[in-house]
């Protein structure tokens, strides 16, 4: 049997012209199938599927008796008083009606294949390509060509398994490199994407104090307790939301192939029009994303000087976690809070898709 060719004859005792009124009127009902055709003389109705595959149709003779014995029986089965009637068609004609049903079974198997041709699945695995999921393009071509050996699609899909096999094998060799250069291998990042944020890190310095919320030619600042200093930075937040979350940095000790968390930097806005808007008592558009696309901000966590003087790196969760938050009767009364729940540890695993290396210091 061709995957264009379903066809198949048996006859019942039932009146032809009640047969063929019951088909008709069953017909719109059938999932997948469309009538074509139909010959209350000859008896005969013609199904199609529907769907197309490069210009082929898909035509299903039927012949009007099987379909109206499987639809009469599904409706006796509602009714008891009808049993010995169908327990004795059944019986009779066991053996046809089970190699209708088999061939009603691969037929809608093979329209639900046709639903999904060969240009549409070699687009598929195009895109998971680009998308850079490798396995899964690549599963999508190895049912492409089992389904369709002889498309054009299949043979075109060739130099697609190529260049998969060429990534896998430089992805393999980019692992293997990490794994032996450990942290060192990772590359620093100070400008990064997070969802709808676009953030710069910049003047990373190392100091006693921690200066925020400058206004005019003052500032407020936090100075570092007895054996510790500050480590602080500027952040500027490019943003196309109106009302943006903001991703929190976070600070790690390294030790052999894990890194652990010492902290995460406290945010703070960088700089205020004057003492009023710093107090609340008049907006300030150059802090307010509603305003403007681009705002500034400065960072600061307090470590020990034990730990600044081991490896250390600043790393970045690619998560907006701080919302904004008023208070009307703090100084200022807009802050940004929240958490992005840094692990305790991370590894090199975690840094091929969810975190940043944002600076490393003391790695030998």
């Amino acid at each position: 049997m061709s995957i264009v060719d379903h066809h198949g004859e048996v006859e019942y005792p039932f009146s032809q012209k009640t047969v063929f009124n019951a088909i008709m009127e069953a017909a719109p009902n059938i999932n997948g199938l469309s009538l074509d055709s139909a010959d209350e003389i000859s008896g005969r109705l013609t199904f199609k599927a529907g769907v197309s595959l490069a210009s082929w149709g898909e035509n299903i003779p039927v012949v009007f008796v099987i379909i109206f014995l499987l639809l009469m029986m599904a409706s006796c089965n509602s009714q008891s008083g009808n049993s010995a009637q169908i327990t004795e068609i059944e019986k009779k004609y066991q053996d046809s009606l089970s190699a209708v049903r088999n061939e009603l079974k691969e037929a809608k198997s093979q329209i639900e294949l046709l639903r999904y041709p060969a240009d549409q699945r070699l687009q598929k695995a195009k895109d998971l390509l680009d998308e850079g999921e490798l396995d899964k393009a690549k599963n999508e071509i190895e049912q492409l060509k089992s389904i369709f050996p002889n498309s054009a699609e299949a043979s075109s899909s060739n130099s697609l398994l190529t260049k998969i096999e060429e990534l896998k094998e430089a992805k393999r060799k980019e692992e293997e490199r990490i794994k032996a250069l450990g942290f060192k291998a990772l590359p620093e990042q100070t400008t990064v994407k997070v969802d709808y944020n676009t953030v710069t890190y910049s003047s990373i310095s190392v100091g006693n104090r921690f200066v925020f919320d400058s206004y005019d030619d003052r500032w407020f600042y936090r100075d570092a307790d007895r054996g510790s200093k500050y480590v602080t930075m500027q952040m500027s937040v490019t943003s196309t939301n109106h009302n943006p979350e903001l991703p929190e940095l976070a600070l790690y000790t390294i030790s052999g192939d894990k890194m652990i968390l010492e902290g995460t930097f406290d945010t703070e806005f960088a700089r205020w029009r004057d003492y009023g808007a710093y107090l609340g008592n008049y907006h300030d558009s150059s802090n307010d994303f509603s305003k403007v696309s681009t705002v500034k901000f400065k960072l600061g966590l307090q470590v020990s000087n034990e730990k600044l003087s081991k490896p250390y790196a600043i790393v970045l969760k690619k998560k907006n976690a701080l919302s904004y938050h008023y208070d009307r009767f703090s100084n200022p009364p807009i802050s940004y809070i929240g958490s992005a729940d840094y692990p305790s540890s991370l590894t090199l695993d975690n840094f091929k898709n969810a975190y940043v290396l944002i600076k490393r210091y003391n790695l030998k």
